[in-house]
């Protein structure tokens, strides 16, 4: 008879295979080696997920790998045109969010770019080593971004997102209009959709951006926004939020321009005429 789960465990274990693609008795093995901690335990599964039986799965990415890349002064990367070719081979849309979700599980530090390593591990611990189990899975994973369940492997997607749209991986900021083309990509269906009944949270935050900011996105802006996106779908009456909170200060001007636009009253602590938060 299968063990009883409780509806909070059960609803880890259909996250963890969700995201990692595991059968439910793997994850149910795994959650219960990390006490149940559903980040922890999709972490360790991707990291050590080329175990001995991986080796024949490991093999068959190897080649496929090969197939691809285009230079033999480079062995262990594929370049630009090597990429778009996969990316097309496995249904990527390659100006839709497919191309981030794509990008986060081969763990690309480059956009268009993928080395060997990566290439491998990270197919390696989902089991798809074929094109066809490839297409389907970043099928399935773009299906459920809009889900609230999802929410691991839309904020690992969200966070990757920053570091391949850098324009060199030295580079400690992302320009304006790169960031908010992916703002546009990630918070826009069928990824996940930020509005709520009164207020066009994307829309404002862009025209924020280049009315107001004007400036390029560190790390810390970058993460910050995605989780006062996530609060603010939860509550869109902001009753979360405080301005002695932590957040970066060009959050909390946003905060006084929804408030007026919205004619509720109340302005950011950032509002009128202050510095913003340091991007350099």
């Amino acid at each position: 008879m299968p063990p009883a789960y409780t509806p909070t465990q059960k609803t880890a274990i259909s996250q963890f295979t969700s995201f990692t693609q595991a059968d439910s008795k793997t994850a149910a093995r795994v959650l219960k080696s990390h006490n149940w901690n559903l980040e922890a335990a999709i972490n360790d599964h991707l990291e050590h997920g080329g175990s001995a039986q991986n080796a024949p799965v490991k093999n068959a990415l190897g080649k496929l790998f090969d197939k691809y890349r285009d230079s033999k002064q480079e062995p262990d990367t594929i370049g630009t045109e090597g990429t778009m070719h996969y990316f097309q081979d496995i249904g990527v849309d390659l100006e839709g969010v497919d191309v981030l979700v794509a990008s986060e599980l081969l763990q690309c530090e480059i956009m268009g770019e993928i080395k060997r390593a990566n290439f491998i591990d990270g197919w390696a611990s989902t089991q798809a080593d074929t094109l066809p189990k490839q297409k389907a899975l970043l099928a399935n994973r773009k299906a459920s971004l809009a889900h609230p369940s999802s929410g691991p492997l839309f904020h690992a997607i969200y966070k990757h997102t920053w570091l391949i749209a850098r324009p060199s991986p030295s580079a400690k900021i992302v320009a304006l209009d790169a960031a908010i083309i992916n703002w546009r990509t990630l918070f826009t269906p069928p990824a996940r959709d930020w509005r709520s009944a009164s207020t066009p949270w994307l829309e404002w935050w862009c025209e924020f951006c280049e009315q107001k900011w004007k400036r390029g996105v560190n790390r810390d802006m970058w993460e910050q926004l995605g989780k006062f996106a996530e609060e603010s779908l939860k509550d869109e009456g902001l009753g979360w939020y405080s301005d002695e909170g932590a957040w970066p200060s060009v959050v909390d001007e946003f905060v006084g321009f929804v408030k007026e636009r919205r004619g509720d009253g109340g302005q950011g602590k950032g509002d009128g005429g202050g510095e913003g938060m340091d991007v350099e």
